[in-house]
């Protein structure tokens, strides 16, 4: 069809434009046949202009919008979720068992796996109206959208005497099992522990000793390329003897995986009797599952280890930013924040992730940068205290990696640095020590002098410490924050007992 197009002057000449369903720029114009009175013409100008506009804002538009299809959030779905999955969690083990045979008959939904340990199905639903049918059940918790998880790297090692693992002994780290959650791994690198130190499994990604991405082997390395061999690298744990479980969920040519295919993977992790489970992967999307699945790996004795994120904001990412997760932010070898890195209110550690060389597939070496490559820096360096301390529960090792840490930027914990630098033999020496000092707020209840609200609860949020801590205007009971709280670098440190320090 026509649109009318009047171009103003003197003879109000109208012509025809002509537009394909395409939206193509043919254009074809039948000239002037009559004249039109002012009122007639500004009509039809008005029209001109919004018919125009129209035109262009559909042509910004990749495809329609279909109202049918569930919300999303998080990614943009054309790019990176093409699949509407979802994890429905069942209130009792006997309602779940029960869905998941209805759902594999079913030809409404599909079914994509199951969750056993949550009592949780996941399955496709295709509209909103599929999605509220599953949540009004009696029988459902909740229903959440699956969501995609991403290696976070960036791309081009060094960190290893920064950390200090070579002051420690890994004469013990054969008592540990790291669990790799990644791309693979080159099973056959010659810089890597032998075949009899690994084991593994395919969450259907492929083979777990194949990796045609790299990114797992370049993090295995890290943690534990061979040390003393006159060859490649050397990792935090040198020796050999580590025990690494390598679960693949990223297939060879991508670089995402579910939320769900993560929890099966750190199942799988547990299941096969991993101490530490590292994660150099992440995704802006929370999940309720996701982080009740780690808060109780956490609390049945396994310390969890996730790459903070490569945005360079204060967004949080998961699943580093639960706080059963130990989240790594990345520093270059000044010591600086790395510009990519995520920094807010979850990091807890840093530790090296710029220029970082490590094994990469094929018997060669890479330098890539990501806090992909910081986080393999504390798995390792956790292994290595952990082995000299088998009795020492998740929580007492993960104290001692914070307390221990080599404070970088503002006194004190802070959103860019965390606790700061990851420590091996910092650690190490505080746990020889018998026990954990304990920090309490001096005087205790301190607040600054402008009210009950401004406490050291108040000053361990966001960067208040650094903007405000040593402030001598919010002085009060004789002390400012940077004096008077544990948050901000101050506070009182208890004396504890002394324990044996041997391996049991």
């Amino acid at each position: 069809p026509g649109l009318a197009l009047c171009f103003r002057n003197d003879a109000s000449l109208c012509g025809i434009y002509q537009h394909s369903p395409q939206f193509n720029s043919n254009r074809t114009y039948q000239y002037p046949t009559t004249k039109m009175n002012p009122p007639i013409r500004k009509l039809f100008l008005s029209l001109v202009l919004f018919l125009i506009s129209q035109i262009l804002y559909c042509n910004c538009l990749d495809d329609p919008i279909d109202f049918t299809e569930p919300i999303t959030s998080g990614f943009d779905v054309r790019e990176s979720e093409n699949e509407e999955r979802y994890i429905v969690k069942f209130k009792s083990k006997k309602s779940f068992q029960k869905a998941v045979e209805s759902v594999k008959m079913s030809h409404r939904y599909i079914h994509i796996m199951k969750l056993s340990r949550e009592n949780s199905e996941v399955m496709t639903l295709k509209t909103l109206k599929d999605v509220k049918e599953w949540e009004e059940r009696d029988d459902v918790e909740y229903v959440e959208r699956d969501h995609k998880v991403y290696l976070q790297a960036e791309e081009v090692p060094f960190g290893i005497e920064m950390v200090e693992a070579l002051d420690v002994s890994d004469e013990f780290v054969s008592n540990q099992k790291v669990c790799i959650i990644d791309s693979g791994i080159d099973k056959g690198h010659p810089d890597l522990p032998t075949a009899d130190k690994l084991s593994g499994s395919s969450n259907g990604a492929g083979n777990w000793s194949i990796d045609g991405n790299g990114h797992g082997t370049h993090v295995a390395g890290t943690i534990a390329a061979i040390g003393g061999n006159d060859r490649g690298v050397a990792g935090v744990i040198r020796n050999g003897e580590l025990n690494l479980h390598i679960v693949k969920v990223f297939n060879n040519a991508g670089n995402w995986a579910w939320a769900s295919s993560l929890i099966g993977a750190a199942n799988e992790c547990v299941d096969n009797g991993s101490t530490i489970i590292s994660m150099s992967l992440g995704g802006p999307s929370y999940s309720l599952a996701q982080e009740n699945a780690f808060e109780k790996m956490y609390n049945d004795g396994v310390i969890i280890i996730a790459a903070a994120g490569n945005n360079g904001s204060s967004n949080y990412s998961y699943p580093a930013s639960y706080n059963s997760v130990i989240s790594v932010g990345a520093i270059n070898r000044d010591k600086t924040l790395a510009s990519f890195s995520q920094r807010n209110n979850q990091v807890d550690l840093v530790a090296p992730g710029v220029n970082v060389r490590s094994t990469f597939p094929g018997e060669k070496y890479r330098s890539f940068s990501g806090t992909s490559m910081s986080t393999p820096h504390v798995s390792g360096v956790a292994a290595l205290v952990w082995s000299h301390f088998p009795s020492k529960t998740a929580q007492e090792v993960r104290q001692a990696l914070e307390l221990s840490a080599e404070d970088l930027g503002s006194p004190g914990r802070d959103n860019k640095y965390g606790h700061g630098l990851v420590n091996a033999k910092g650690a190490l020496n505080l746990l020889e020590g018998g026990c954990l000092p304990v920090c309490t707020d001096s005087p205790i209840g301190w607040h600054d002098s402008d009210g009950a609200t401004f406490n050291c609860d108040w000053y361990a949020m966001s960067n208040n410490c650094a903007d405000y801590g040593n402030n001598e205007k919010y002085r009060h009971n004789g002390k400012v924050a940077s004096e008077a709280c544990c948050s901000c670098g101050g506070g009182k440190v208890d004396d504890c007992a002394t324990e044996s320090s041997s391996p049991s």
